[in-house]
């Protein structure tokens, strides 16, 4: 019971984290229209690997967040028998989209980060019982 805390707290920030990638991807692109807001996104953009196309890097950045958030989802609906692992799973999703997304990843980069912080508390309180 006490360990569903640290799960529902990473499960809805790796929606939330879906929900922030996908969105600014849209804003970016223009589906989503703002006014060409997202236009001073896109020019600010350093390079990656050295792809220096705007719209390219963004989209591999909003990817690796997406797969992130993904990744952290899963790891919180399939607890392993190692509870630890897939805490120490979510939290370096919560800490490498961060990395990616920057200030947009702050809720949810948090709740994942809590979420794992809350499961790997309680693994400590079920196994010291």
């Amino acid at each position: 019971m006490t360990e569903n805390r640290g799960r529902y707290l990473a499960i809805i920030g790796g929606i939330l984290g879906i929900c922030i990638s996908l969105g600014f991807f849209g804003i970016v692109k223009g589906i989503i229209h703002t006014n060409g807001i997202g236009i001073a996104f896109v020019y600010g953009v350093t390079p990656v690997l050295g792809i220096s196309d705007p719209g390219t890097v963004l989209a591999i950045y909003t990817f690796s967040s997406t797969v992130l958030a993904v990744i952290g989802i899963i790891a919180a609906y399939r607890l392993s028998e190692n509870v630890r692992n897939s805490a120490l799973i979510i939290i370096a999703s919560g800490v490498v989209g961060f990395i990616f997304m920057g200030f947009l990843w702050i809720p949810a980069g948090f709740l994942l980060v809590l979420g794992g912080i809350l499961l790997m508390r309680d693994m400590k309180v079920v196994t010291s019982a």
